[in-house]
């Protein structure tokens, strides 16, 4: 099977978007909670996390949906599964241990004015489960933080097996998905809407409602006709996004003051990360299919930079925003930092090989061009 040079290149975009996406966060305290925070809020900052937010995880939940239809074609369910524990268990687990409790440290000195050892903070973020669990323990808490991702796609694959070997001995249910005109593509925002309307939440999007972009991405987006639909349009889709972010986002949220628009139980706010997320696979297809060394680089590194930049960008910016210096300045110093240590230590632990597993690194051999 070919490979999708494109789906790669997406996905290691994306997880590189979220260094200043997640910094932007510590400059807008006035709207959104972040581990660490500076006192001045910028709308530079505002802007770029409500314009990234609608679709950033959605579209890797989508193409997590893809990547597992290929999957399937070279590894039998229980084959897929068990590369599954492997790659989201394994590497949750240990990041409990190895990875949250650092960001709840800092969150706890940042927030709380705590000054004990690191040990103790340890402590803190396992017994504080008792009576705060969360995904996103801002205050120092114990909670999942950024790994509800990798927990929520180990979910799904375990789910969609299920749906998928029931619906392979369902004939009769079988449809034809070969020609998906694309007003149908993006109408499908109005069930993932729908789907937002109930259930727990993440970054503005039920659990229910990303499994449902999981399926899709298996079911749909990983047809070469509907891909083939989405490149043919990717220009209009672009378009159709940038409109609705000037007109929706922009002007419509920040400017007329209507803050509803950027929550999930809002309508426009799915519209405006669906439209997204065809646009990006559209344009991924017809510009980045493509691979070279840095590319093929970067595939292998993003799921461990994905796990490890968290942190790494908290602790930096714990001590950045000690620094008098502008908050450009500051800005700039927290995503170049994060970037430069977080691929350093990916560098550093893919040459581990009892280490590798733990974050998710494929061995030398393993790699994938």
């Amino acid at each position: 099977m070919v490979r999708l040079h494109y789906i790669d290149n997406l996905r290691w975009m994306t997880i590189l978007l979220l260094f200043p996406f997640h910094a932007a966060a510590i400059f807008c305290a006035e709207w959104y909670g972040y581990y660490v925070s500076s006192g001045d809020s910028s709308m530079a900052a505002h802007l770029l996390l409500v314009t990234s937010e609608p679709w950033i995880m959605p579209l890797l939940f989508c193409i997590a949906g893809l990547s597992t239809r290929y999957a399937l074609h070279k590894r039998s369910p229980r084959a897929y599964l068990e590369e599954r524990v492997r790659k989201l268990l394994i590497p949750f687990l240990a990041g409990l241990v190895l990875i949250c409790p650092v960001i709840a440290y800092y969150a706890l000195k940042f927030h709380t004015g705590y000054t004990g050892s690191f040990a103790g903070a340890f402590v803190h973020y396992f017994t504080s489960i008792r009576y705060s669990p969360g995904i996103n323990g801002i205050m120092g808490n114990f909670s999942v933080d950024h790994l509800w991702f990798i927990a929520f796609l180990f979910i799904f694959s375990v789910a969609a097996i299920g749906l998928i070997i029931l619906g392979r001995r369902l004939p009769q249910v079988h449809f034809s998905h070969g020609n998906v005109p694309l007003p149908v593509l993006c109408l499908l925002f109005i069930p993932l809407w729908f789907l937002n309307l109930v259930g727990y939440h993440v970054t503005r999007y039920s659990i229910l409602a990303y499994f449902a972009m999981f399926l899709i991405g298996y079911y749909l987006l990983a047809c070469d006709p509907v891909q083939a639909t989405l490149e043919k349009y990717w220009s209009v889709l672009l378009a159709a996004w940038v409109v609705l972010v000037i007109g929706v986002t922009w002007t419509y949220g920040i400017l007329m003051g209507h803050d509803e628009v950027f929550w999930g139980y809002s309508p426009l706010f799915v519209l405006t990360g669906w439209i997204a997320v065809l646009a990006f696979m559209g344009t991924g297809r017809h510009l980045l299919d493509r691979s070279n060394t840095f590319a093929t680089y970067m595939n292998s590194a993003s799921y461990p930079v994905y796990i490890i930049h968290q942190p790494v960008m908290v602790a930096i910016a714990y001590y950045v925003l000690m620094l008098a210096i502008p908050q450009a300045l500051q800005y700039a110093a927290i995503v170049i930092g994060s970037i430069l240590l977080t691929f350093t230590c990916y560098e550093i632990l893919r040459r581990i090989p009892g280490v590798r597993v733990l974050f998710g690194i494929v061995g030398p051999e393993k790699r994938t061009a």
